[in-house]
């Protein structure tokens, strides 16, 4: 007997997933080829499943309302198609960004927008042989599914059997449950589960063992600021200091803070983090200002892309395993620079260019008292024009000359890919055909030239010599679309930090070549303003001690997590979930002096730690501003 189109038609979408997989896992992976096999066979039987009771469904349907059954085989065949589309779409996206096509992406990055972009579009004309031999076997499908429909909508194909049915949706529970048994941790689910579990409010993440164990095992690698401790249970990882350490710094006035965050800031192309530069140096203002400030060229953000990274700034927060603070946990408790700063009579001021883009409006509003968006203000978003409404900004609070403290955070955005120059630059772009990396530089010279006008107005304020100014990328990106990938790797997450402030708030300039990132610069900025009040920070002071046994830098993309520690990198990739790869963290700047054991931290100690986190951040326990209080 003739398969039924609808099985027919719903094995061949089988067929076209399992081959983007044994691309994905199978050839494409790290690791030995048994653990590849590993993850390849569980994960693919999930898909399948998935899959067969989707097909499975239809054909009940059709087979017991015959009277529908044209119908309900075209819409069938049309769903299948759909999640071809899906699939592929799903595969390419976790590749480029690290995050399934799951409906936190959507919600992100404003719905279908995520698929028309640029970072999702340009890798996919890198890949052009790949990418159109897809899309030929998927137009053969579709055009074999349609003919398949209309005969069999017509007549012309005898296959009713109300025996498949039943017999799919037995196979697909078995295949789809089978993997979860898997002893070892397996990569994210099929993009039709991910959405079906969300909505069923089954995507919550889970830890091993106890949740005290858990919780351990996290403030164990977390460590404490000397003289701190623990507040509780309630918060675990919300600290306060001993009264010991409650000598508040009376220097006064309180410095400014002034915060220039970069665009896409890639360290491999900085003269000030690696010493060398390919020809002339891109980025002289920022070289000057390195000169005399304090450099730390092993820094790296904690996320990526930019919503994950500003968060981290702000907060001293990693990004969860697999969702998006800014979009999906809007109603949590975090600590925060700018909020803090603000109850200590901090004037708190933001420049950029469309934070609406992907949610970062939500958070800035409420942290800042002044927060100017140039795109929904109607100004074309070049760095020339967000440098020069930063400048009025700060001339405006300078001329109410009340001393007020000033906090001001500065985000440029012409070097967002694809690194178009832009009209107000008066030159002549590079052309496309000197390739990408041409174009970054090129754009990052700009970029230098307005941070150095900024930089030469706050020389001229009344408050320079109380005034510390931050430069720090949001984090790296590629200029090699052919090497894009979900993990967190130098050339998405290396980016660069410099801190400028006179000797008597930071020292004398100097490089510090450890461990940091994001998350340090909540518990430094406090530190040089003397808030001594609890917080939730993850991170360390970089001008004190560690806050345990070394200084670690912890990134965290729903593609995978690094955790750097001792010069080397501990990485996981979530598409072999069951091995570690570990590596000299910076091949350029040359190998550490030796390895380190600290550096042997196994696959489940880093999963745990990232998955305690992300525990913790859904039921709301990292932070309640009811504990921002001042201690006696």
């Amino acid at each position: 007997m003739r398969a039924h189109p609808i099985v027919g038609a719903g094995l061949l979408l089988v067929a076209f997933r399992v081959g983007g997989l044994a691309v994905r896992y199978a050839a494409a992976s790290g690791g030995s080829v048994a653990s590849r096999l590993a993850l390849f066979g569980p994960t693919a039987a999930m898909h399948a499943g998935v899959l067969l009771i989707i097909i499975a469904l239809f054909l009940l349907v059709a087979d017991g309302v015959p009277r529908w059954r044209g119908a309900v085989t075209a819409a069938a065949c049309l769903v299948f198609a759909v999640l071809m589309i899906a699939g592929l779409a799903d595969l390419i996206v976790s590749t480029i960004t690290g995050a399934p096509l799951t409906p936190t992406v959507f919600r992100t990055y404003r719905g279908i927008r995520v698929v028309r972009s640029n970072e999702f579009l340009e890798p996919l004309r890198a890949n052009a042989a790949a990418t159109l031999a897809g899309a030929g076997v998927f137009g053969a499908v579709v055009t074999w599914m349609t003919r398949t429909a209309r005969r069999y909508a017509a007549g012309g194909i005898d296959a009713s059997s109300r025996r498949r049915g039943p017999f799919l949706l037995a196979a697909g529970l078995a295949l789809f449950w089978l993997p979860t048994r898997a002893p070892w941790p397996l990569p994210s689910p099929p993009v039709e589960w991910a959405f079906a579990r969300e909505w069923l409010g089954l995507d919550h993440t889970t830890i091993r063992g106890s949740e005290a164990d858990a919780v351990a095992r996290l403030r164990e690698v977390v460590g404490l600021p000397r003289d701190a401790e623990w507040l509780g249970a309630d918060y675990p990882l919300a600290y306060r200091w001993r009264e010991t350490a409650l000598v508040r710094d009376r220097r006064s006035p309180p410095p400014d803070v002034v915060v220039i965050m970069i665009e896409s800031l890639r360290a491999e192309d900085l003269l000030l983090t690696t010493g060398a530069s390919n020809g002339a140096s891109v980025s002289p203002n920022l070289d000057a200002l390195a000169a005399e400030s304090v450099v730390f060229p092993t820094y790296i953000s904690n996320g990526f892309p930019s919503a994950p990274s500003v968060f981290a700034f702000h907060a001293s927060a990693w990004p969860h395993r697999r969702k998006e603070i800014i979009t999906d946990f809007v109603d949590r408790g975090f600590d925060s620079m700018p909020a803090r700063l603000r109850t200590l009579g901090y004037d708190t001021v933001y420049v950029g260019a469309d934070p609406h883009f992907d949610n970062q409006s939500r958070w800035l509003s409420h942290w800042y008292a002044t927060a100017v968006d140039l795109v929904a203000s109607g100004v074309v978003a070049t760095d020339r024009a967000i440098v020069h409404r930063a400048i009025d900004e700060i001339r405006r609070h300078d001329a109410r000359d009340d001393a007020q403290p000033l906090f001001a955070f500065v985000s440029t955005y012409s070097t967002h890919y694809p690194f178009h120059l832009p009209d107000d630059a008066g030159e002549a772009p590079v052309g496309i055909a000197h390739g990408l990396a041409a174009q970054y530089r090129q754009t990052l010279r700009y970029t230098d030239r307005q941070i150095g006008e900024l930089l030469a107005f706050l020389k001229t304020r009344e408050r320079r010599e109380r005034t510390v100014t931050i430069v720090v990328g949001d984090h790296g990106f590629y200029t090699d679309l052919g090497r894009t990938s979900g993990l967190p790797e130098n050339d998405n997450e290396w980016t660069a930090a410099i801190i400028n402030g006179t000797p008597d708030l930071i020292g004398p300039p100097r490089r510090i070549v450890e461990p940091a990132s994001h998350v340090d610069m909540l518990p430094t900025v406090l530190a040089l303003v003397g808030d001594r009040r609890p917080s939730a920070a993850l991170g360390a002071n970089v001008f004190g001690e560690p806050r345990s046994d070394a200084r670690r830098a912890l990134a965290i993309r729903p593609g995978g997590w690094r955790l750097d520690v001792d010069g080397y990198s501990v990485v996981v990739d979530a598409r072999t979930p069951n091995v570690a790869s570990r590596r000299i963290a910076f091949p350029i700047l040359g190998p550490p002096p030796a390895r380190s054991p600290r550096v042997d931290v196994s696959v489940r100690e880093l999963t745990d730690l990232v998955d305690a986190w992300s525990y913790l951040i859904e039921r709301d326990r990292v932070w309640n501003d009811k504990l921002l209080v001042r201690q006696p």
